[in-house]
């Protein structure tokens, strides 16, 4: 690439004409909400078509509702629009339909901000042209996001007094079962399927072994993929198929996690005979019991330094198996039926040693290989962070100087407070520009070269200790080699025997 350049959306305008853009979303994907979205665009289509002044460029619209905006694609995409220069203006209707989440709110107006592209809320006649909407911004969004939360609660007490009163629809029809005029029926063709597959499991058939007797056959799976032993025991532990229902089993936070698994810390409802009963109960309660006696209790005492940090060039992770006599390291990917690993697997005991022997290379011959590379890699970072970094320590300097005199000269009423107001604004936009620059150019100064060192210092201590956890990040493996990568991005490969 020869080389990127970054024009405001200004120089782009060939006309004179401010290109213009709008936002909308609805808050749900309902029909009577798509009904609003549909408003809207035909709102702002209407409004700009015939503008002398202004050219309208497009309407980008998300809809369902979403507190973040990585679920809002065509957000991002307007974003990137305006990076490139291809928009002056964004109008949305309200702050909510804009954002409810204040942090990320101010950031993409702040950013907009520093494009030179301004925007407008026409419910609550904000223009971040005008510097002193700024607060008021500010304070809008907490507002909003106050809303949002409310709203939230609202209907999280709305589910539970349905999930308590056994009324709360299914949000998805399982396996085995279909609806016909609204209500929820037997699939007699899948249902079978499902007796089935309960059946060969309390024979002794695993679900790993049921899963290919089914793709063997060709019977379509829940997801119209292959089956595979993850959905077999999901199924196994579906209570819908005894006729009952269990409501939360899984919950989100407020601006949190999303689709946590319920272990207690949130209330459940067990309802029975809430459906038409695929197998009996006691089948259901049968083959919980065989699960449980099937499943290997494990005791989590991290036996292996590497659990968790192992992966296979495939992509996928090596899991630890204490496989008879000598422990194991399998890819998780030899399990799939899709897109199966086909590399080895190897023992335990190879990659212990194969480990061992970096060790030894590293102490032996630290001084030889670590302390050329901390001195390369400390002049590359002062040679490439050096000169920018005094550019934008004489810049905040100078701004923080610029801010002081103009508060000298409002103060001896030589210049207005809207005057001081809209140059300070302008002041801060580019002091936080610059220091949040600089902060980035100090880390990225710091990091390489001091985790190094770090490493250097671990390796020449002298202590007996493991140092497995302080200095291995990670390793990738095809089961024939391994790469052990280490802290400060240094890469050593071994082969393991």
């Amino acid at each position: 690439m020869t080389g990127l350049l970054r024009m405001t959306a200004k120089e782009h305008d060939k006309e004179g004409k401010t290109r213009v853009a709008a936002y909308c979303r609805v808050s749900t994907d309902k029909s009577e909400q798509q009904h609003s979205y549909k408003a809207q665009k035909k709102y702002f289509t209407q409004l700009y078509m015939n503008s002398e002044s202004e050219e309208f460029v497009r309407i980008y619209a998300d809809s369902g509702s979403g507190t973040s905006m990585r679920y809002r694609p065509d957000l991002l995409r307007m974003l990137e629009d305006c990076r490139c220069g291809r928009i002056d203006r964004v109008v949305a209707k309200s702050l909510s339909r804009f954002a409810r989440n204040t942090k990320e709110c101010l950031t993409i107006l702040r950013e907009l901000k520093g494009l030179g592209i301004s925007v407008y809320f026409e419910k609550e006649a904000i223009d971040t042209a005008r510097v002193t909407d700024e607060i008021m911004i500010t304070i809008l969004e907490g507002l909003a996001q106050e809303e949002s939360a409310s709203i939230s609660e609202n209907i999280r007490c709305s589910l539970k007094k349905r999930m308590m009163s056994g009324t709360l629809g299914i949000a998805r029809i399982p396996y085995g079962y279909k609806k016909e005029n609204g209500a929820i029926v037997i699939d007699q063709e899948k249902a079978e399927n499902v007796k089935r597959i309960f059946d060969m499991y309390l024979s002794g058939y695993g679900a790993f072994s049921i899963a290919e007797v089914f793709n063997s056959e060709g019977i379509p799976s829940p997801t119209g993929i292959k089956w595979n032993n993850v959905a077999i025991l999901k199924m196994l532990r579906q209570e819908k198929y005894a006729g009952d229902i269990r409501w939360q089993k899984t919950y989100s936070v407020f601006m949190g996690m999303k689709g946590m698994k319920n272990n207690g810390e949130q209330e459940s409802y067990y309802i029975k005979d809430a459906l038409p009963a695929i197998i009996p109960r006691e089948l259901l309660e049968a083959a919980e019991i065989v699960r449980k006696n099937n499943t290997r209790i494990t005791k989590r005492t991290n036996s292996s330094p590497f659990r968790g940090i192992t992966k296979c060039v495939c992509g996928r992770s090596y899991y630890y198996c204490e496989s008879g006599r000598l422990p194991i390291w399998i890819c998780s990917g030899q399990k799939m039926f899709q897109n199966r690993c086909s590399h080895n697997s190897f023992f335990d005991k190879s990659y212990h040693q194969a480990w061992k022997r970096v060790c030894v290379k590293l102490k032996r011959f630290s001084d030889i290989i670590l302390l050329p590379c901390i001195k390369q890699m400390q002049k590359l970072e002062e040679a490439k962070s050096g000169k920018r970094e005094k550019e934008l320590l004489a810049r905040i300097e100078e701004l923080s100087d610029r801010r002081y005199v103009l508060y000298t000269l409002c103060t001896n009423g030589c210049i207005t407070s809207e005057r001081l107001a809209q140059a300070d604004f302008e002041i801060s936009s580019e002091l936080y520009n610059a220091e949040k620059e600089l902060s980035f150019i100090t880390r990225q100064k710091d990091s390489s070269a001091e985790k190094l060192k770090k490493l250097y210092d671990i390796l020449n201590s002298g202590k007996d200790k493991d140092i497995t956890n302080d200095i291995l990040v990670k390793t990738v493996t095809d089961g024939l080699t391994i790469e052990f990568e280490l802290i400060g991005g240094l890469k050593i490969k071994e082969v393991l025997e």
